[in-house]
């Protein structure tokens, strides 16, 4: 599922949110995504607390029970909407959005507390057990959803047991106070659970990161590879006909690579391609994308841009390649033909489509003397 939220923006809820600061920012996303996902488990949790509390208004209809079941209805119809605020995308226009929707699952698991502690000292068998039993199920279901964030987790066990165990004081059975010794070993039972499982999710999400990088990369200069490519020329289009948005494509090909390759061995026309990977890298904006598609043919892609800002990246690409052949006695002769050709925000258009008529803008600039660019 696609990250539809960010993180946290005031200090107080990102520290329950900072267990893994040293991931990637993705990863880190992924791994909070837990409390913002889920329709069944909100819902769940809610038909279950509703359930407790309404058992406690039948059986004792008191001000403090009719309150707590108020109050259950309420913080859960408000955690409801922000959940839908973020499976519908929405939760942007909404910024405090993730702010709001941990806070007020740190007060669900208060007032849940609360209300259990209130069942136990009412000293009603059934409410005792069906409290306590639910308390117990719910912080299970909160480990085990939230365990991409442990210590947000951690602190809504603690909300919800504390209360129940300090209860135990306050009513008459002795033995129910045999709860606050078995607490220390529940807690930490639960807190190793709960680090084990954000470990083997966070190894989880790093292999799958690494699976994709793989996969979409090239492995010899690190740049995009033909698949990774073709899924941001994708995305792209799609983002196209939703904001009503062009980008440019540049069609790279190196001149004289094959002469080069021959003389020198495949070590040094590694080293070209490498070299010359870093030199787009370098003069493309952060947010344009280089890709190797296969042999000395790149790709760049620079949205959100105009016809002019193309060609002055077309014109600082063939002269800083100049520049390096010009102080490298080994690549004299190298030089780079581009091709550049916009995808236009009105009309549909398939990735074949951009891509052959960069290719082709690309040749006519090889046919105009190559080492120089042409619109396509």
């Amino acid at each position: 599922m696609p990250n539809h939220h960010s993180f946290p923006r005031t200090s107080f809820i990102r520290w329950f949110v900072q267990d893994n600061e040293k991931l990637d920012r993705d990863i880190r996303l992924k791994l909070l995504k837990g409390p913002l996902s889920s329709r069944a488990a909100l819902a769940a949790a809610g038909l279950n607390t509703l359930l407790v509390c309404s058992v406690a208004v039948i059986l004792h209809p008191t001000v403090f029970f009719i309150c707590w079941w108020v109050a259950d209805i309420v913080i859960w119809i408000i955690r409801w909407f922000l959940l839908q605020r973020f499976l519908t995308r929405e939760a942007s226009k909404l910024p405090y959005a993730a702010d709001l929707s941990l806070l007020f699952g740190l007060i669900w698991a208060a007032e849940i507390g609360v209300g259990t502690a209130a069942c136990v000292i009412s000293m009603d068998p059934v409410l005792q057990v069906l409290a306590c039993t639910s308390a117990v199920s719910m912080n299970g279901a909160i480990a085990m959803r939230n365990q991409g964030i442990p210590r947000y987790a951690f602190t809504q066990i603690l909300l919800t047991d504390i209360p129940l165990k300090l209860a135990t004081l306050f009513q008459p059975e002795p033995m129910l106070r045999v709860l606050i010794l078995q607490a220390p070993m529940y807690l930490t039972g639960l807190w190793v659970l709960l680090n084990n499982l954000n470990a083997n999710l966070t190894k989880a999400y790093i292999a799958e990161a690494q699976s994709t990088h793989s996969a979409t990369h090239d492995k010899l200069t690190g740049v995009l590879n033909r698949l990774g490519i073709l899924n941001m020329l994708t995305a792209s289009l799609s983002s196209n006909a939703k904001e009503d948005a062009g980008f440019f494509v540049l069609y790279l090909d190196l001149d004289g690579f094959k002469k080069i390759n021959d003389a020198s061995g495949h070590a040094t026309g590694d080293g070209v391609l490498v070299s010359f990977s870093a030199m787009i890298t370098e003069v493309v904006r952060k947010s344009d994308v280089v890709a190797r598609i296969g042999g000395d043919e790149f790709i760049v892609l620079m949205p959100g841009t105009d016809k002019a800002s193309a060609a002055l990246v077309a014109e600082r690409i063939i002269k800083t390649l100049g520049d390096y052949t010009d102080t490298h006695a080994d690549y004299d002769g190298l030089g780079v033909s581009i091709g550049i050709t916009e995808s236009a925000a009105a009309g549909p258009e398939s990735v074949d489509q951009v891509l052959s008529r960069a290719d082709i803008a690309m040749y006519e600039a090889k046919s105009a003397g190559k080492n120089c660019y042409r619109f396509g």
